[in-house]
């Protein structure tokens, strides 16, 4: 049986934390893992091109491997920079939330909230990104463009403060993208999950800066997606 073009679905992302195999489904809102043979025949598969016919139906049936020959909405980026630092352990002089700042923070985080309530994750991350992308950066060089993402995450995050919603590590990273994206500034959202016992959390990463969380709190967390 010739498999050679299979590949794995593009909704899925994985990454090995104590020894296995942890999936997100973006599609279906989920994490999940696979039994030790399913999971080992799919880690040869993907190694090697390799694994008994009866587990690759398997992963087929249940749509973690497809068509490679299929369009597809591009790779997957895993891996990012380990982080070094965060932007909210940086000593800096506080400053009081200007008016367009509180404005543009309030109706970020209602809009993201609403999208998250009424739209699949998957549909969601695609607004991100084409949000996002349409908005290329506006600085010149590596070191103008942190400086500016810095001040622009620390407004963000002093405006947070003021919004009469629930802090949530998915809703609060999506709308400092966002509000970072509408000043023509790049960050990523990074997904990261623990083994056992199993969480998983987000937050915003501009180079190896966290934006919105500590680097001691990360850094347990080992990152299966990138947006």
């Amino acid at each position: 049986m010739q498999m050679t073009q299979l590949r794995l679905h593009p909704d899925l992302s994985y990454c090995q934390v104590d020894g296995h195999l942890i999936f997100l489904d973006v599609r279906n809102d989920r994490y999940f893992s696979l039994t030790g043979s399913m999971e080992s025949a799919l880690v040869n598969y993907l190694d090697k091109g390799d694994a008994p016919d009866s587990i690759v139906y398997s992963l087929i049936k249940r749509k973690i491997l497809i068509d490679g020959s299929a369009d597809s909405d591009g790779e997957v980026l895993i891996l990012t920079n380990n982080p070094t630092r965060s932007a909210m352990e940086n000593v800096v002089h506080a400053k009081r939330a200007s008016a367009r700042e509180l404005l543009d923070t309030l109706a970020t985080v209602c809009s993201i909230q609403r999208q998250l309530r009424t739209r699949s994750l998957k549909q969601v991350l695609q607004n991100l990104v084409s949000y996002r992308d349409k908005r290329p950066s506006k600085t010149s060089t590596s070191r103008q463009s942190e400086d500016h993402v810095l001040e622009a995450a620390a407004a963000f995050r002093r405006a947070r403060l003021y919004v009469p919603i629930d802090t949530c590590c998915l809703l609060d990273s999506i709308s400092m993208i966002n509000f970072l994206a509408k000043r023509r500034l790049h960050a990523d959202l990074v997904f990261g999950v623990t083994g056992t016992p199993f969480s998983a959390h987000c937050w915003t990463q501009h180079g190896t800066t966290v934006l919105n969380d500590a680097l001691g709190h990360t850094s347990t967390f080992t990152p299966i997606r990138v947006i």
